[in-house]
């Protein structure tokens, strides 16, 4: 099967933007021939990767898979302006690369966040017939609002045209994948029919994040280097209020056997190392965002692992990428999390849950895991692993995603 794969973030981009190359790669082996359409490296920073200049066009090959990048505004700045910039350029520049570039597609998929990623996806099917599945990743026009990047007076206006922009792809879907079972009702209370929504959650790069032995090399380079360490890493943003992990450090500044490890970058960067230099933290230290390939040894080097994010409505709604990483890797949690997150945590046995943004919690939590004996925490590690084969591993949710394209497929052959 020929399939067309939209996304607006693709390789070599780090954190959440790595999921669409573990999506196209494992559609891939499964024998099918995938194209992607995305646009040029700039996230999370903002910057463009080394190598790469906006062009009207570019072609690539990636790990044996074609790669369409279409020209867009880099950006990835708190500005509503820069940022609607950068969503709606890439929009329109996949469109016309869509049109003009792509070879016919037995189906599309479309890696739904942004949003106005599935523009090229609604022209391809208005003009080809070519059948796409919508897999949403982050809820529009909610995600947007919350954001805080509008004020109140156009935030309504933007939100009334965004409902109804999601409600035109979701009536132009041939399915929507959800990430998260509240996604579903949501969608569902907009008049979307149940039948049309399905649960495919996201999986983790399993090459990546397998269960490794750690190693002492690895945690001195990373500065995790106390007996017990509680490692956060991944993107340093405003939703993942980390400030409460450095606040727990401090409540914790007397424990010399007990430090913490941030392992990562992003927008809250210059913030955290500014507290952690205000309270005169020596239990704390930085590490930059680290490759894929070393990501399970990354992880191994903490005892435990935080999942942190906002306790707000749409967080509540996410199974963040970072959460499946964890659990594929094997390693213990802490869930600072609510909603569908915590839920997950909790069901995995992979560790104790606490109310996001409460440092308080957070530090009871990590003293509780430091004075358990060893072969328990290991024992939380285990767990999380098997319930990710369980529910989460690419052999469950690419198959599920896969059968989505094909019923596509089938039902354009029948018209």
């Amino acid at each position: 099967m020929k399939i067309g794969f939209v996304t607006q973030w693709y390789d070599p981009e780090l954190g959440s933007a790595a999921l669409p190359g573990i999506i196209s790669r494992s559609l891939s082996r499964r024998g099918q021939d995938v194209e992607v359409l995305t646009g040029f490296p700039n996230y999370p920073s903002g910057t463009l990767y080394p190598g790469y200049r906006v062009r009207p066009y570019k072609r690539e090959v990636i790990d044996g898979v074609v790669v369409h990048r279409a020209p867009l505004f880099p950006s990835h700045d708190t500005r509503a302006l820069s940022r609607v910039t950068n969503y709606l350029s890439f929009g329109s520049g996949a469109t016309a690369v869509a049109l003009t570039r792509l070879p016919r597609m037995d189906a599309v998929l479309v890696h739904g966040t942004p949003a106005t990623a599935a523009a090229p996806a609604m022209a391809l099917k208005r003009l080809r017939g070519t059948p796409f599945v919508f897999h949403v990743q982050d809820l529009w026009p909610d995600t947007v609002i919350s954001s805080g990047f509008l004020k109140p007076d156009r935030s309504r206006r933007v939100e009334s045209a965004l409902h109804r922009f999601c409600d035109a792809i979701y009536r132009a879907a041939h399915a929507v994948a959800v990430t998260s079972p509240s996604m579903a009702e949501r969608i569902a209370a907009r008049g979307v029919p149940e039948a049309k929504i399905h649960f495919v959650p996201n999986w983790a790069d399993e090459q990546s994040f397998t269960p490794v032995v750690g190693d002492a090399v690895t945690a001195s380079r990373l500065g995790a280097t106390r007996p017990f360490t509680v490692m956060y890493a991944g993107i340093f943003g405003e939703f993942q209020a980390l400030d409460a992990l450095v606040e727990a450090a401090a409540l914790l500044r007397n424990r010399r056997d007990i430090g913490f490890a941030l392992v990562g970058g992003g927008v809250a960067e210059d913030r955290l190392r500014a507290r952690v230099a205000e309270l005169e933290l020596d239990n704390v230290s930085f590490a930059p965002m680290q490759p894929f390939s070393e990501m399970a040894a990354v992880l191994a080097a903490g005892n435990v692992q935080v999942i942190s994010l906002q306790d707000r409505p749409l967080s509540n709604r996410t199974l963040p990428s970072k959460l499946q990483g964890t659990l594929s890797a094997g390693r213990p949690i802490i869930g600072a999390l609510a909603g569908d997150a915590a839920a997950v945590v909790r069901e995995s046995g992979a560790g104790p849950v606490v109310t996001p943004g409460s440092s308080t919690e957070l530090a009871d939590a990590t003293i509780r895991l430091a004075d358990a004996p060893r072969e328990e925490v290991a024992g939380l590690g285990r767990r999380a692993h098997e319930y990710y084969l369980d529910n989460f591993s690419e052999e469950v949710s690419a198959g599920r995603l896969l059968d989505l394209l094909s019923e596509a497929s089938v039902q354009r052959g029948r018209r």
